[in-house]
């Protein structure tokens, strides 16, 4: 019971995806048995989460090819985003895809990426990881190519390559560390003080590659490129659950090698921790200055991922409590903050057909819901309180200055600085759409469709909810911090 429990999450998205392929649905049909796929699959992921005890499922091969899944306290958290924003990605792409005619392809891929997903969160060692982390490469390309136009069909391959490249650099460091006797569980650890003494430089070195491997999938320079070329033509729906759910497993890769099997004491104070801390710290910046420059709206907010996803990261390559806190902090409200953006800019380009944020002047007048809802999300981008991006930032300035790295005062001076420009580019826009004069090009605009302003409100809400009541979630992170750190 608790085994089939275990693997609902994972199994029972793709069954559903592929009999509302068979079955050949259409229209209300589909997107009705898509919404309820969403919340059943997210039901089954939430209560996982929930049970003291889940269970534990290994089919073993040999010491490092075995497939293994657990819930542990990582696990949990990436369950538990994934049940609050998968759902909601649906009924939102329900509506945005209303008219379209491939609709069912859209919805069939969408199912698979969430199963895999689920697997990703599951993952008991890195074999199992690694494996649905070239699935997650495979099964989510299609959403980006979508349109099926030249500029969708590059982006996807473009998303591909780097999610490869990326996986093969792990695959560097796993044919290492197997000839070195290593397990590759999660819960045990990558390599015993016998193994790794003696080899630190080689080591070092393959643990920088697979951080760097994993960093792609999570926009670290120099693997960033995708993000800004899959936004602009991928569906809103997709860009969401890129932005908010996929570039997070990315991270979570950073968190299962870094903290979880290599351990942060044989690599803090090292040059990988300086050179990853370096490369963070470039990628916040040079994210938030593109996107303070981009005229496209959804690749502006393409360039702010680059920048976010990277505060996650820089709060991780502290390997202190407080850096470590304000990460999961900033991972939760990042993938919260990005849904309701992206969703918003989806819904603005639905119902104008207009791209270009000098375009969209006044629209809030004629869109309250859907502004209101990205203002407040862009507050939280920002760090205003009371939202919750204010909490998490500040968790991870003050990470930064516990380092004790000569210069630790640099990474906050930075982050202030991101900070600075996400107000520029976030909010003069939300400011010009909703006090600048009459736009006659928008004349006759409506707010867009209830299946797309609803999931929007609840996230806008979820942003202030936890910034006004975060005890809860700290209190769990501090303890998940103490058993990593």
């Amino acid at each position: 019971m608790k085994a089939a429990l275990l693997l609902s999450p994972v199994l029972l998205p793709a069954l559903l995806a592929a009999l509302w392929r068979m079955m050949r649905l259409k229209g209300n049909a589909l997107r009705r048995g898509f919404i309820v796929s969403g919340f059943l699959c997210a039901f089954l992921s939430a209560l996982n989460t929930l049970l003291p005890e889940a269970g534990e499922i290994s089919l073993r091969g040999t010491d490092l090819i075995t497939l293994s899944f657990r819930v542990d306290g990582i696990g949990k958290v990436y369950l538990m985003l994934l049940s609050v924003l998968w759902p909601g990605a649906a009924v939102y792409a329900a509506g945005y895809l209303r008219h379209d005619e491939n609709q069912g392809q859209f919805f069939f891929y969408f199912g698979l990426t969430q199963g895999v997903l689920c697997a990703l969160a599951l993952s008991g060692n890195l074999f199992t990881f690694f494996l649905f982390y070239v699935g997650m490469a495979l099964l989510s390309a299609p959403l980006v190519a979508h349109s099926g136009d030249k500029e969708a069909a590059r982006a996807s391959v473009e998303f591909t390559v780097h999610s490869l490249a990326g996986a093969f650099c792990v695959l560097i460091g796993m044919g290492v560390i197997g000839a070195l006797g290593g397990s590759g569980d999660f819960a045990a650890g990558l390599l015993t003080d016998a193994q790794w003494t003696g080899k630190e430089g080689l080591l070092l070195t393959v643990l920088f590659l697979m951080l760097l491997g994993f960093g792609a999938k999570a926009g670290l320079y120099p693997m960033h490129g995708w993000l800004p070329s899959a936004h602009p033509v991928a569906p809103a729906p997709a860009s969401a659950v890129l932005s908010g759910v996929i570039t997070k497993m990315g991270v979570l890769g950073v968190i299962r090698v870094l903290y979880q099997t290599a351990g942060v004491n044989r690599l803090r104070g090292t040059w990988v921790q300086y050179a990853l801390l370096i490369l963070a710290l470039v990628t916040i910046l040079m994210g938030s200055a593109l996107a303070f420059k981009e005229k496209k709206l959804k690749k502006r907010l393409a360039y702010s991922s680059v920048s976010q996803v990277s505060y996650v990261l820089f709060g991780l390559f502290t390997m202190t409590e407080l850096g470590f806190i304000g990460a999961m902090l900033h991972l939760v409200i990042h993938a919260l903050i990005k849904n309701t953006l992206f969703m918003g800019a989806g819904a603005i380009i639905h119902q104008t057909g207009k791209t270009d944020v000098d375009e969209m002047d006044g629209l809030g007048r004629s869109m309250p819901w859907t502004y209101g809802c990205f203002a407040l999300a862009s507050l939280g981008l920002v760090g205003i309180p009371p939202t919750g991006g204010f909490i998490s930032k500040w968790d991870l300035a003050l990470g930064a200055l516990d380092t004790g790295i000569p210069g630790s005062w640099v990474g906050p001076a930075v982050l202030l600085l991101s900070a600075v420009l996400t107000a520029g580019y976030l909010l003069t826009f939300v400011i010009r759409g909703c006090f600048s004069g009459d736009n006659e090009t928008l004349k006759g605009v409506r707010e867009a469709d209830v299946c797309m302003i609803g999931p929007m409100c609840v996230y806008a809400a979820l942003i202030l909810l936890l910034g006004l009541f975060p005890g809860g979630l700290i209190g769990y992170l501090q303890g998940l911090a103490g058993t990593l750190l």
